[in-house]
């Protein structure tokens, strides 16, 4: 299994490059990471090997200390990536794919998500409706400034 480096914030004007676990298809405990999601199952999900991603705007508020980000929250939200692995609920995306990754988090499912109000899915938050990766209080999904990321809702 290969390694995982990412960028995180490390404190204000100060981010850093570190050694991560490689993503698997359960939510580990983290900076950030809500305490409700951790040890959620993913089998919905695709593992990407990261190709290209921005430095949004919103990443700035962060890095300039603007926002209660904690140290080691992993950076980035808009994703372009080759998908490396799938879970066994994936159907429509296959290994080998090149995808690119909206910044929120959406599950397709819930009432929300189903009446195209993607934003703010009810089911990828425990705090609150709406999620993005590596964005601080937004459900604590690891961002996209890594060599691996997961795609929670790949299809």
């Amino acid at each position: 299994m290969p390694g995982n480096r990412a960028v995180a914030y490390k404190g204000p004007g100060e981010v850093e490059v570190l050694d991560t676990p490689y993503p698997e298809f359960e939510l580990r405990d983290g900076p950030g990471v809500n305490p409700a999601n951790v040890g959620r199952k993913v089998p919905h999900g695709a593992i990407l090997r990261t190709v290209a991603t921005n430095i949004c705007g919103s990443d700035q508020h962060m890095v300039r200390g603007r926002t209660t980000a904690p140290a080691g929250l992993v950076l980035g939200h808009e994703i372009t990536g080759e998908v490396v692995e799938v879970g066994p609920g994936v159907e429509f995306i296959k290994v080998g794919d090149i995808v690119s990754v909206p910044f929120n988090i959406a599950c397709g499912r819930c009432k929300n998500c189903k009446e195209g109000k993607t934003g703010i899915c009810l089911n990828v938050n425990p705090e609150r409706p709406g999620s993005a990766y590596g964005y601080v209080d937004m459900g604590g999904w690891i961002g996209g400034q890594a060599e691996y990321v997961l795609v929670p809702y790949a299809d």
